[in-house]
C-alpha cells in the first residue's frame, strides 16, 4: 500500500496501454458520424436526400440536389458519455449476490461542425462544388476512480486516485463535387485530408505527499498525410423514390508517439499505424404522395474492419471484425415546411461483433427568410464486460474471484446547424 514496485509499474504500464479506452477504443476511435442536425435527427439516414453540406461526408452526389446559389452552414454539437463500472459480489460460499458500482464517469464534450456550397444554376455537367470541415474521429473521454481501503465497517476517505485522460479529434477538411450525368443520374466525388493531435494520460494519484504515484503520457502527432476519398451516386427512379450508393476508400493513420514525461531510463515509444476500412453504403428515400410530406429514409452500411491492422512498430496488436449499420428515419414537413425528425440505428463495433449499439434520435427546427435553425437529440446505450482499468492488485487488493467487470455507457448527442441561402 505505501509503495509500487518497478515491476507493478511495468505490469501497469502494459497493461494501460492494452487496456486504455474501453469499447470506444483509443486511439482507434469509434466513428460517430453525423454532419448536420438534420442527419443526427435521423439517427445517421439520410444519405440520399441530405443535398447540403453534410452530403461530403454521406453522399457528395447529393450535393446536385440542392437549389441554386450559396448554401452556409454551421453545427456546434454537445457529447456526453456516462460510464458506470460494476463488480460482481458472492457470498462466502461463492453465490452471485448483486453488482456493486465502483464508479460513475459523467463528462460532456463539444465540437464543431460547417461548411459552404454553391450550386449552379446554369451549367449543364457540373452541379455544385463544396467545402467543409466535419468530425471524423472523437476521442475525448474522462475517466476518475476513487480508491479506497477494502472495509465496509466504517466510512472511509479516497487515498489515491485513478485517472484517464484522452483529448483530441481527428477532423476531416473535405472539397467535393456534384455532376449531373442524365436527367436522373448524379454522381459526386469528395476528398478529405485529415488532420490532428491525441493526447493520452494515466495515472495514479495519491493523497499522501509521500507517497510515489504513476503518470503514464503519450502525445500522438499525424506523420503522413492521410486523405479520405469517397464517391457517389444517386438515381432518382420517379418522383417519389430515390436510390444511391457511396463508397468510403480505405486509408492508414501513422503517428509519432512521444512521451513528455518519461520515466528514468524508459525509451521512447514505437511509431504506431492504424488502418482505416474500405466501406460502402445504399441508401434509400421514399416520399409520401400525400398532402403532408413525409419522407422515409434507409441506409445500410457495410466497414471492412478485418481487412485492416493496428501496428505499434512492426507488431500487430489487434485483429477487428466487420462492422455493419442500420438506420433508419422519417422526415415530416409540415404545411408551413417546419420538419419533423425521427430516427433509429442499429450498429456493430469492430472490436466484437457480438457487441451491439441501438441509437434512438427525434429534431426540429424552424425557419425564416433566405435561414434556417435545425434542432436535434440522439440517445444510445450499450452494456459489455470488461477488465478492471485498474486492477487492485496494483494497491495491496485482489480481485482474482471476480475480475471482470460490467459496464453500462450512455451517450446522448445534441446539435443545432445554422444554415444560411444566399440566392442570386
Amino acid at each position: 500500500m505505501r509503495f509500487i514496485l518497478p515491476v507493478t509499474c511495468c505490469l501497469f504500464i502494459l497493461t494501460t496501454l492494452l487496456s486504455a479506452q474501453n469499447v470506444p477504443a483509443f486511439p482507434i476511435g469509434e466513428q460517430w458520424q453525423f454532419p448536420d442536425a438534420r442527419s443526427l435527427g435521423m439517427a445517421g439516414a439520410g444519405s440520399v436526400s441530405n443535398s447540403g453540406n453534410g452530403a461530403l461526408v454521406m453522399n457528395p452526389a447529393a450535393l446536385a440536389k440542392n437549389t441554386g446559389g450559396l448554401h452556409l452552414a454551421f453545427s456546434p454539437m454537445g457529447r456526453s458519455l456516462e460510464e458506470r463500472r460494476a463488480f460482481p459480489i458472492y457470498d462466502r460460499f461463492g453465490s452471485f449476490l448483486t453488482n456493486g458500482i465502483y464508479v460513475v464517469n459523467s463528462n460532456w464534450f463539444g465540437q464543431f461542425q460547417g461548411g459552404a456550397q454553391y450550386n449552379f444554376k446554369d451549367m449543364p455537367f457540373l452541379k455544385s462544388i463544396a467545402i467543409g470541415a466535419f468530425t471524423e474521429l472523437d476521442h475525448n473521454y474522462r475517466y476518475e476512480e476513487e480508491v479506497r481501503e477494502n472495509d465496509f465497517e466504517r466510512e472511509q476517505t479516497p487515498f489515491a486516485y485513478n485517472q484517464i485522460i484522452n483529448d483530441g479529434a481527428i477532423t476531416r477538411f473535405s472539397f467535393g463535387a456534384a455532376f449531373q450525368l442524365t436527367p436522373k443520374l448524379h454522381a459526386g466525388i469528395q476528398a478529405g485530408l485529415l488532420s490532428g493531435s491525441l493526447d493520452q494520460e494515466t495515472s495514479i494519484i495519491f493523497v499522501d505527499p509521500d507517497q510515489e504515484g504513476l503518470l503514464l503520457a503519450r502525445n500522438r502527432e499525424i506523420s503522413n498525410t492521410p486523405i479520405a476519398a469517397s464517391i457517389g451516386a444517386v438515381y432518382q427512379v420517379d418522383p417519389y423514390v430515390s436510390v444511391g450508393a457511396h463508397f468510403e476508400l480505405p486509408y492508414t493513420l501513422d503517428y509519432d508517439v512521444t512521451n513528455p514525461a518519461p520515466a528514468e531510463g524508459e525509451e521512447q515509444p514505437l511509431a504506431e499505424s492504424i488502418d482505416y476500412p474500405m466501406s460502402v453504403n445504399f441508401g434509400l428515400e421514399y416520399r409520401g404522395q400525400q398532402a403532408l410530406k413525409a419522407r422515409l429514409n434507409i441506409d445500410l452500411s457495410y466497414e471492412w474492419w478485418s481487412e485492416g491492422d493496428y501496428l505499434i512498430g512492426n507488431e500487430s496488436t489487434a485483429t477487428f471484425d466487420d462492422a455493419i449499420q442500420i438506420k433508419a428515419g422519417i422526415e415530416h414537413l409540415f404545411f408551413n415546411q417546419v420538419p419533423f425528425l425521427v430516427g433509429i440505428q442499429y450498429r456493430t463495433t469492430y472490436q466484437n461483433r457480438q457487441n451491439t449499439r441501438l441509437m434512438f434520435s427525434g429534431g426540429s427546427g424552424f425557419r425564416g427568410n433566405g435561414w434556417q435553425v435545425d434542432l436535434a437529440a440522439g440517445l444510445s446505450k450499450v452494456e459489455y464486460t470488461a477488465r478492471d482499468l485498474f486492477d487492485d492488485s496494483f494497491f495491496g487488493g485482489d480481485r482474482s474471484g471476480s475480475p471482470i467487470d460490467d459496464v453500462e455507457e450512455s451517450y446522448f448527442f445534441g446539435m443545432a446547424t445554422l444554415k444560411v441561402d444566399i440566392t442570386p
